[in-house]
């Protein structure tokens, strides 16, 4: 092998001459990055599918049923799909993203060793899990909130909207359904993928996690169990209290719906504040490396 022409080039070490900024800056870009990641943005055409698919399937209702009213003059608000019945439509989205797409951002740090890499820089686990966390709730947020938003503005362009007074109720009741719908589903999402690196782990855990307590606590209450015992339904939990914001709730239909708000807030709590808390502590002992 011939030498000619070869040169070595003595660079050396080079410092950072870029802006110097504070620890939570780390915190902002792994946010926007995981954001990215996510959502697929950046990554192949196949990444973006899942992501795009389950926005369609939060947003279409919406879409639809503006596209009804707007085609059918005669057709009565009643007759159109309520905020809280959108709320069941948004959570089945909120699903999908959480057993499929929300693992995304915690797993391969892990698997890849990435974790360590932060974790060496100005990032802490505390630090590391409010950006991540911080990054899926803000993508379920604007799936959460982002279609109810959409449906009222559509209904008031078509005439179907709120009067001035009423107006007001109707965004504080909007945001505090996106806002608590996005916050449990996210924190189940995490909760789960802290306990594994594969994805598909994940997602398998969390279908399990939303699916099988429901269907174990309807057959309880109907071999005589209290109605209380349909809290352990997330799912139902989140459903029954957006329905409750908007003062939608039908008392009697369902085991929940004849249990007191101030328990269906507790089971709601529970459920948030515990999948939160797995998480954190899962960190605190999940050992780093590089």
């Amino acid at each position: 092998m011939s030498s000619q022409g070869a040169r070595l080039f003595g660079l050396g070490y080079r410092g950072y001459e870029g802006p110097r900024r504070s620890p939570r800056w780390a915190i902002v870009a792994l946010g926007v990055f995981t954001v990215r990641r996510v959502l697929g943005l950046g990554r192949g055409a196949r990444h973006k599918i899942l992501p795009a698919l389950v926005l369609l399937i939060a947003f279409a209702p919406a879409l639809v049923s503006v596209g009804v009213a707007g085609l059918l003059n005669d057709i009565e608000s009643d007759q159109l799909i309520s905020y809280g019945e959108y709320t069941f439509i948004i959570g089945s989205a909120l699903t999908l993203f959480a057993a499929l797409i929300a693992p995304e951002a915690l797993c391969p740090d892990r698997r890849s060793g990435m974790l360590g890499l932060y974790l060496a820089g100005p990032l802490d686990r505390n630090r590391y899990l409010l950006a991540k966390g911080g990054a899926v709730y803000l993508v379920m947020l604007a799936m959460s909130l982002g279609p109810l938003l959409f449906m009222y503005l559509a209904f008031v362009v078509a005439g179907f909207g709120p009067s001035a007074s009423e107006t007001p109720k109707l965004l504080l009741q909007i945001l505090a359904s996106g806002l608590a719908t996005g916050i449990a589903y996210a924190a189940l999402s995490l909760a789960t993928a802290s306990f594994t690196t594969r994805r598909a782990v994940a997602a398998v855990a969390v279908i399990l996690l939303l699916l099988v307590p429901d269907i174990a606590v309807r057959a309880a209450i109907e071999s005589g169990a209290p109605d209380a015992l349909s809290l352990l339904g997330m799912p139902a939990v989140v459903y029954e209290l957006s329905s409750r914001i908007f003062g939608e709730a039908k008392p009697g239909d369902t085991p929940i719906t004849r249990v007191s708000t101030e328990l269906v807030l507790a089971g709601f709590f529970m459920w948030t504040g515990l999948s939160a808390a797995v998480c954190w502590l899962r960190y605190r002992r999940i050992e780093a490396f590089r």
